[in-house]
């Protein structure tokens, strides 16, 4: 992903041209915790699979449900009545699957492509942030775009961890 120039506060006076470049750029900013994109570069094909012990996730299944959720996300913004993927077993790959090379391709693109597609509706000011979402149980776009940043950063730590416990994490 191509990374959004720094905000400047002293050039920018829009307060909801802000929020929505502070909303975008918290996805990508590794200040506050490690990124997507580097916890998820440069793993080992062999190890994409592994359940450290003690652990009940694979660095792919982080993945997978990463994507999802964040499709879901998305997802609540944009159909109208959207109905939730039932939990956990529409949120998770089957415990026993695993990724070869081209379902670990396919679903890093699946993420950053909902990311994407997230990040434009964020940042268009024709979407409205505050309304609750038409046909929704009182969400808004902002709420949608803050439980998503909240959970991404939940998952990332988790996948964090694996790496650190495979041996693969940077010190």
């Amino acid at each position: 992903m191509t990374p959004l120039p720094p905000l400047s506060l002293a050039i920018q006076t829009d307060t909801d041209f802000l929020l929505r470049r502070h909303l975008v750029a918290s996805f990508h900013d590794d200040r506050v915790h490690a990124s997507f994109e580097k916890i998820f570069a440069d793993i080992p094909t062999d190890l994409r699979n592994v359940k450290p012990p003690g652990q009940p996730f694979t660095l792919w299944q982080l993945l997978v449900h990463l994507r999802l959720c964040v499709v879901d996300f998305l997802d609540a913004c944009r159909i109208f009545g959207y109905v939730e993927l039932p939990v956990p077993e529409g949120f998770w790959p089957d415990e026993n699957a695993v990724a070869d090379d081209a379902s670990w391709d396919a679903d890093l693109a699946g993420y950053h492509a909902a990311m994407r597609e997230f990040e434009v509706l964020l940042l268009d000011p024709s979407t409205d942030l505050f309304t609750p979402i038409p046909g929704s149980d009182g969400r808004t776009i902002l709420r949608q775009a803050l439980g998503c940043l909240d959970h991404n950063a939940y998952h990332l730590g988790q996948a964090l961890l694996v790496r650190r416990l495979l041996g693969i994490w940077p010190e």
